[in-house]
């Protein structure tokens, strides 16, 4: 069952912005921190992640490609002789190799990728504030740090890992989910209802 809070936050994301998958994989989060399965941090941090980097962008009707690393690493044809076997940062300053201007025009373009990337990423934050609470400059959102730490780990454990999770981060996934639910409640609610303080909602919250 979900709370009321909850519900309107389901309901914005189903019948509001038509974004059921939205919608349901928020639910299922819900569900999941509830009955703690398996593996539940990973799947509810994969959601959180794509809700906070893609709702905004799906709204807008923004679409953005992945970098595409391998195929860019791929195209650079390394010669083993570029390596500088034997040459320490300490040694032979003057001392390098001549790169074709090829290979160094692909590692130019793979950086500018890499750059671009960056930028996007930084753009979605700057989307979801403007787009779904009013605010053009990040910078005057209360309570940016928790967004940012909510996003940071979301995206430090979205994927399968090796190591098994420790006490800390089972007690902070539910922590960092319910900051999400903050932002997207008063982003579900009217625009009378947005004009409490931000930094108010989320210390109750946090109670």
């Amino acid at each position: 069952m979900l709370t009321e809070k909850q519900q309107k936050i389901y309901e914005w994301l189903n019948s509001k912005l038509l974004l059921p998958v939205y919608a349901e994989a928020y639910e299922g989060a819900v569900h999941l921190l509830k009955e703690k399965p398996p593996g539940y941090i990973t799947f509810v941090s994969h959601a959180g992640r794509d809700i906070m980097n893609s709702l905004a962008r799906t709204v807008a009707g923004i679409r953005t490609s992945k970098v595409q690393y391998e195929h860019l690493v791929d195209k650079i044809k390394w010669r083993d002789e570029w390596h500088g076997q034997g040459l320490s940062s300490s040694q032979h300053q003057g001392d390098g190799h001549v790169i074709p201007y090829d290979i160094c025009k692909m590692v130019m373009n793979l950086i500018e990728k890499h750059k671009e990337g960056q930028s996007r990423s930084q753009r979605t934050v700057d989307l979801f504030f403007d787009t779904f609470l009013g605010y053009s400059d990040r910078n005057k959102v209360p309570n940016i740090k928790k967004w940012k730490k909510t996003k940071d780990f979301f995206m430090g454990n979205t994927h399968l890992r090796e190591k098994s999770f420790s006490e800390e981060e089972l007690s902070k996934v539910k922590e960092h989910f319910e900051t999400l639910e903050e932002f997207l409640y008063i982003a579900a609610t009217s625009e009378y209802s947005r004009t409490r303080s931000l930094d108010g909602i989320l210390e109750e919250a946090n109670r």
